[in-house]
């Protein structure tokens, strides 16, 4: 082979090779595009949709350079088709990054501030108590509790609610609700996303709250952990008074089951909060033993709410009191 041959098959194969990087490079964006369309047409029941309702916004990463590389080198139909998923996860977001115009509740609306937070079990809670003494809130609840918290003297907590207070132990279901009004509780429910339900008589009447933390589809099948939250979410309308219900979904905004909820509820988070509000996971704590830690990835931890009570404000708090997931703070109000 004459050194002019060479020459020429190796331009060939470079040639052949460039051509077949650009058209890998249409796939992920294809593939988005199935895995949303079927999203939307049946839901995230198949592990695949189930993924990218996980890590939709983080998808930017991947497509942001991938435009900017597309429309340096002139590919137009690339950057067309690339664009495509970056426009479309934009725009789901897009409402958590617009100006929130707020007023002040009238003088006829009775101001509630709820908590949830989800301790991880952990053994020191000198941090995480003190995270709630600065918030100072109403209606405290925590998933996985350490019985630590529960000491004579609650770690100070007690002089913010004076033996009102529920707690329910069993395997793997550790949670507690804490109230500056007096409780009661409603039932138990652990094959409904191991949900506590109590009732808490406010100044302007009772109202039902529910404390929820299902087992994460990932440690269970997701079919089970979905039937479980289709049979919770179609307790909600039953209620016909003022309800709550918060704690950790370990579900994505983006996901079936949130949709579900968000049917019958209102998200104060996406009613008045700003950015992404991503609440797990929590430093130190690193995502599934990685060997680095990764900041916080989704949002899982949340407050709905009824249609009795209108939203002031929703904060995912940056100090996680030494836990795995960053508390949740929202301020309601209700007529009195």
């Amino acid at each position: 082979m004459t050194k002019a041959q060479s020459n020429s098959l190796f331009k060939n194969l470079t040639s052949a090779s460039r051509t077949v990087l650009w058209a890998i490079s249409y796939i992920p964006s294809l593939c988005f595009l199935l895995l949303y369309s079927l999203r939307w047409i049946s839901g995230d029941t198949t592990e695949p949709v189930r993924m990218v309702s996980y890590v939709a916004p983080w998808l930017l990463i991947f497509f942001m350079p991938l435009l900017v590389i597309a429309v340096l080198s002139r590919r137009k139909q690339l950057a067309f088709v690339t664009a495509i998923p970056i426009v479309t996860i934009a725009f789901t977001f897009a409402p958590l990054f617009l100006p929130r115009f707020q007023t002040s509740p009238s003088a006829d609306r009775f101001t509630l501030k709820i908590m949830t937070y989800n301790m991880h079990a952990i053994k020191d809670v000198r941090g995480i108590a003190e995270v709630i003494r600065q918030e100072n809130p109403d209606i405290l609840l925590i998933q996985e509790y350490s019985n630590r918290l529960f000491s004579p003297s609650f770690h100070g907590l007690d002089k913010l609610y004076p033996e009102l207070y529920m707690e329910v132990a069993s395997k793997d279901f550790r949670q507690a609700a804490f109230s500056r009004y007096p409780i009661k509780l409603i039932r138990v429910e652990y094959e409904k996303g191991r949900t506590q339900k109590v009732e808490i008589e406010l100044p302007t009447g009772s109202i039902e709250v529910w404390n929820i933390h299902p087992i994460p589809p990932f440690l269970i099948p997701p079919e089970e952990f979905d039937a479980q939250m289709t049979a919770l979410a179609e307790d909600i309308p039953q209620v016909e008074g003022p309800l709550i219900v918060a704690g950790d979904m370990n579900a994505t905004d983006q996901s079936e089951v949130y949709r579900k909820f968000n049917h019958y509820l209102q998200d104060a988070y996406w009613e008045t909060g700003w950015g992404f509000g991503f609440s797990y996971p929590a430093s130190p704590y690193s995502f599934m033993d990685m060997p680095f830690q990764t900041g916080p990835l989704w949002r899982i931890d949340y407050v709905f709410h009824s249609h009795h009570f209108s939203a002031i404000s929703a904060r995912t708090l940056t100090n996680a009191g030494g836990s795995d997931h960053f508390p949740v703070v929202v301020e309601l109000s209700i007529g009195k």
